[in-house]
């Protein structure tokens, strides 16, 4: 069993596999303003991190703080109001990454539900398969969250919440 250690309030950062918008809360926190300069770039680094990991990073200092390139030493303790010790099982990311996979059947049936067109603006060029509830605010890869949407439309609506009809 390896160690890992997760933050204690990773969903409300909302992220992609490229950014992670930090909560303004985040600089009012008094924990975090009376932390050294340093530790907060760590702590900044680790969530960037932890992002790409699905919140599950080694809990042995040393690869961390290989993997944000830190200059200074990691202390991990010193972060311990924002994080959270746990041993687990390697994590399978061939399961996560199958979750996230639209299977090509499922990609054609909503194509041919909507039409062969955007739901938003009727255009049959650049299509894309949307999910209606993103993954990273707990929507799934069914066909009842998924819609045609063409490029220009799927890139306004980002991840903003659509109320289902």
């Amino acid at each position: 069993m390896e160690q890992y250690l997760s933050f204690r309030n990773f969903r409300q950062f909302e992220r992609t596999r490229r950014e992670i918008r930090l909560p303004y809360d985040l600089l009012n926190d008094v924990r975090f303003r009376q932390l050294p300069d340093a530790r907060k770039a760590h702590l900044i680094c680790l969530l960037l991190l932890s992002a790409r990991m699905h919140n599950l990073l080694p809990n042995h200092s040393a690869k961390p703080e290989r993997l944000i390139g830190a200059t200074e030493p990691l202390d991990i303790a010193a972060l311990a109001e924002f994080i959270e010790f746990g041993s687990a099982g390697r994590p399978d990311f061939t399961e996560i990454a199958a979750h996230k996979r639209i299977p090509d059947s499922v990609r054609a049936a909503v194509i041919v539900r909507d039409g062969g067109r955007c739901r938003r603006c009727h255009s049959t060029k650049n299509l894309e398969i949307d999910h209606i509830v993103p993954l990273c605010k707990a929507g799934g890869s069914e066909e009842a969250n998924l819609q045609t949407l063409c490029r220009r439309c799927n890139r306004r609506k980002w991840k903003k919440l659509v109320p289902s009809l």
